[in-house]
């Protein structure tokens, strides 16, 4: 296929979004200039005012808003940066928010599980001198955080939260997971935006969108590694939608990403969204799943249960083009829920994973609005801490865990999808549902 790389790289340089299907990106091209904005005199100026690195940092945030640390700090091998992407009340119960910087970090300032790890923080050890608020401008976060005292850090609100990572909710987490002003620099120009690298992504989205199924190849494991976790929500969410979208897969390689792609594979799911003919920046399915949310808790009652019989989700399993593991568990069971992938796989053919609520904020997009040949079986394991209620809520972690997987099934049964939910004490007894006998 042939291109007008010259027109194209053009249209991007100018922020052209009829260039683009849909409304979104008339405010949705700002991270084409974020390398020339954020990497100047900015991040200099910024890190003069942020906290004293104390040795240990918490993020707290979901999606686009913290799968960039991730990103930032697998390449520093940095163990020191916690992302706590989860509303699970045992990883959280085992978070200590005393004497660590805290990162709050929320484009829209509303994100549920932002909002409540905070107040849960800031009611369990958390010096509000150590905390940093990362939020789009005018938001209720960023009111909270000033009467706190917080260092307030405004965001882009002129992009997206997926393709945010050369910003200040990547840029921020990497000062603190180990890199140093001059790196990030460094690293950012090696790979400069200009033709040549349009050129790469038109061809590689080119690729991407010709075959089929539509899969996209992850070369390092989602559910371990932040470069894959990052890209996979930046496909899933960029072309899942309108019955279309790349569907990520880990093709069992061992090769992480480098901080340096990202603008290149920002380039190639915008303009993979392109070739598909869907609008790149909204995420539709996403927002009527967190509408169910919020109208759970203000219910009484919040209990997830079987949905679906053991014959049922092994035909679904057997006639899907691609299957999706959803697993409601701690964020630190990672291993596990990749064990039960794997036999998944082996059993059924490809098969994608992710912990929730985290999915919810990437790939729960291409699930709810992407390929119909997905089937996917949602797994809730039962937390093991005693129900606390949040600081200035009126319901406990347990009931929005427990709200966010609902709501997440009823979603997906209204946009028609082929789901199941199973609710389990131990991942070993999804086994003998599926008949995986390994």
């Amino acid at each position: 296929m042939s291109f007008d790389v010259s027109d194209i790289t053009a249209r991007l340089v100018t922020k052209d979004a009829t260039l683009f299907e849909g409304e979104t990106a008339r405010t949705s091209l700002g991270w084409l200039d974020h390398p020339a904005r954020y990497l100047g005199g900015w991040i200099e100026e910024i890190e003069t005012l942020l906290p004293q690195n104390t040795g240990r940092t918490v993020l707290l945030g979901m999606g686009g808003s913290s799968s960039p640390a991730r990103f930032y700090a697998e390449a520093k091998d940095d163990h020191s940066l916690r992302v706590l992407d989860t509303s699970n009340p045992d990883s959280i119960a085992m978070t200590d928010f005393s004497g660590c910087v805290v990162i709050a970090s929320s484009k829209s300032g509303t994100t549920i599980e932002t909002q409540t790890l905070l107040a849960h923080a800031l009611a369990n050890g958390l010096d509000p001198k150590n905390l940093v608020v990362i939020t789009d401008p005018n938001s209720s976060l960023e009111e909270l955080g000033r009467s706190l005292g917080a260092v307030v850090v405004q965001g882009d609100p002129y992009t997206g939260g997926r393709y945010s990572a050369i910003s200040p909710f990547g840029l921020i987490p990497a000062l603190y997971a180990g890199w140093t002003v001059e790196e990030l620099r460094a690293e950012h120009s090696v790979v400069p935006f200009n033709e040549e690298l349009v050129q790469r992504a038109l061809e590689q989205a080119a690729e991407f969108t010709a075959n089929a199924p539509l899969t996209f190849p992850l070369r390092s494991n989602p559910l371990r590694s932040g470069s894959a976790l990052w890209l996979e929500q930046l496909v899933a969410e960029t072309t899942g939608k309108a019955g279309l979208g790349l569907v990520p897969l880990w093709n069992e390689e061992n090769s992480p990403l480098q901080p340096r792609t990202i603008m290149f594979w920002q380039l190639v799911a915008a303009l993979s969204a392109r070739e598909l003919g869907v609008d790149p920046f909204n995420q539709p399915n996403v927002e009527s799943a967190k509408k169910s949310v919020l109208s759970l808790l203000l219910s009484d009652e919040i209990h997830a249960s079987n949905f679906g019989t053991e014959s049922d989700v092994r035909t679904s399993f057997k006639e899907a083009a691609v299957r999706e593991l959803n697993v409601y568990c701690p964020i630190e069971n990672d291993i596990q829920v990749e064990r039960l992938r794997r036999e998944i796989k082996a059993a059924y053919g490809d098969t994608s994973a992710n912990i929730g609520p985290r999915y919810l904020h990437s790939t729960g997009q291409l699930f709810k609005g992407g390929p119909t040949r997905l089937s996917t079986l949602q797994v809730v394991v039962r937390p093991q801490s005693s129900p606390v209620r949040i600081a200035g809520r009126k319901y406990s972690f347990h009931d929005l865990f427990y709200a966010q997987a609902i709501g997440d099934l009823e979603a997906m049964k209204a946009s028609s999808r082929i789901v199941w939910q199973i609710v389990v004490d131990d991942l070993e007894e999804v086994r003998p549902l599926l008949d995986l006998s390994f």
